[in-house]
């Protein structure tokens, strides 16, 4: 009778153990957070926003060039000429909030003197979280205007007198 229950007593140790083990492996999958081989996160996710030149060359055509930024965005491009756009794309490592700001200075696109004359300056500001993302004009004095397609997209033009 002693050997049955040592046996029975035996048996349901090692099944506990075994559910305790499964469980805890579970759980260490679930909730810890680690870099993948790379270092990068394992929870990671891109919100890309456009800067669109919409002056043609029938109004005036300005011309932007970057100018300054902050916060921590990629370098852009030199230049946006007209009908041509920059993506600007924030890289999220969790779920963190990011911030940044860019200025472009603008110039005739057919003023070619050295250096050329500078018409003002726009200033964005682009936020984002994973999933979603705002741009706005912080300052603009240059004679584009700014039109905010919500969230992520802007289109400079020129001023209302010019358009056709």
């Amino acid at each position: 009778m002693n050997d049955g229950e040592v046996q029975i007593s035996t048996q349901s140790n090692l099944g506990v153990i075994l559910v305790l083990f499964i469980l805890l492996v579970i759980v260490t999958k679930v909730f810890y957070f680690r870099p993948d081989e790379d270092g990068e996160t394992s929870i990671n996710s891109t919100l890309t926003f456009e800067i669109y030149n919409g002056s043609t060359f029938a109004s005036p055509a300005y011309r932007l060039r970057f100018y300054t930024r902050t916060g921590q965005i990629p370098l852009p491009s030199r230049y946006i000429y007209p009908f041509f756009s920059e993506f600007i794309t924030f890289q999220f490592d969790g779920y963190e909030q990011k911030v940044a700001t860019i200025t472009y200075r603008v110039y005739d696109d057919y003023d070619r003197s050295t250096p050329p004359v500078i018409l003002g300056e726009i200033t964005f500001q682009l936020e984002g979280v994973p999933g979603f993302g705002l741009i706005r004009v912080l300052r603009n004095t240059s004679p584009v205007r700014a039109l905010v397609f919500p969230p992520n997209r802007v289109a400079v033009h020129p001023p209302a007198e010019y358009r056709q």
